[in-house]
């Protein structure tokens, strides 16, 4: 009886999605994303996205990094526990599938959809949002030309039921959107009091533009933004479940492909998308 009813419960949410996403018509999507590519602040930015997410999903929890150096840097958040943002700045940033998956990938990506149903329940992922009252989490990139500047995140409380397919198609364009406030910033060197005080928006993020991503097999491009992030062949070989000579491999491969003599000149090589060859 009881498993009836959750089942009865999840198709309610499904039906529930559903009917959120038929009342936002294509013109009231076009005014948000208008909205968001129009904001002139990340704080503005910020407060256009929980808006969008609160419409779309229910939850208008937001979190906005950029991509500043070998870390995310978060410029803006809402709705999310002070205790979540901190675990996550202290190192849990490192084995995120979600950030690995877009960095890699460069879309939109979302935890369980990525990991599956059951091992989603059973990752570090789950287990860090549930602590802080959430089920699920989606995340998408925020760029510059061809190249990855930030990431823009979003978690749902106590869901029944992950993010659609749908959704990750309109996180894409709500980051593309995103994207364009984010350049303008930049060319118009705009600043943005945060509580962690002024904020510039980078004008060269170090991070790697996503045709030297695509030109890798999955398995290298993993290890090539691993190694952009300062990461030891060890920490590598722990966060992909793989030896450290396999990971040698990799390094050596890449180091031949990019005409590099060394790790420092592999990661200057990827960030910058230039080769000696």
């Amino acid at each position: 009886m009881q498993r009836r009813e959750r089942g009865f419960n999840c198709e309610a949410t499904v039906q529930a999605e559903h009917e959120r996403l038929g009342e936002l018509s294509e013109r009231r999507l076009a005014d948000r994303l208008m909205s968001i590519a129009e904001s002139r602040s990340v704080r503005a930015l910020g407060g256009a996205y929980c808006s969008t997410f609160g419409e779309l999903t229910g939850s208008s929890t937001v979190g906005l990094y950029l991509l500043e150096g070998a870390e995310p840097d978060l410029v803006y958040s809402r709705h999310v526990e002070d205790g979540l943002l901190d675990n996550y700045k202290s190192g849990f940033w490192k084995c995120d599938p979600v950030l690995d998956c877009i960095l890699t990938a460069g879309r939109a990506a979302d935890g369980a959809s990525l990991l599956g149903p059951y091992h989603w329940r059973r990752s570090a992922s789950f287990e860090l949002l549930r602590e802080w009252g959430f089920s699920y989490n989606m995340a998408g990139p925020l760029w510059r030309e061809n190249r990855i500047i930030g990431v823009l995140f979003t978690a749902t409380p106590n869901a029944e039921t992950p993010y659609t397919p749908a959704l990750r198609q309109i996180m894409d364009l709500l980051c593309r959107a995103g994207s364009l406030a984010l350049v303008n910033m930049m060319k118009a060197g705009r600043f943005d009091e945060d509580a962690g005080g002024p904020i510039m928006v980078p004008a060269l993020p170090a991070t790697m533009p996503s045709d030297a991503l695509s030109r890798l097999p999955p398995r290298s491009a993993d290890v090539a933004i691993r190694v952009c992030r300062g990461r030891t062949n060890k920490e590598i070989a722990r966060e992909m479940g793989i030896s450290d000579q396999t990971v040698k491999e990799h390094v050596a491969n890449l180091c031949r492909r990019f005409g590099a003599h060394n790790r420092t000149e592999l990661a200057a090589c990827l960030l910058g998308g230039t080769s000696r060859q």
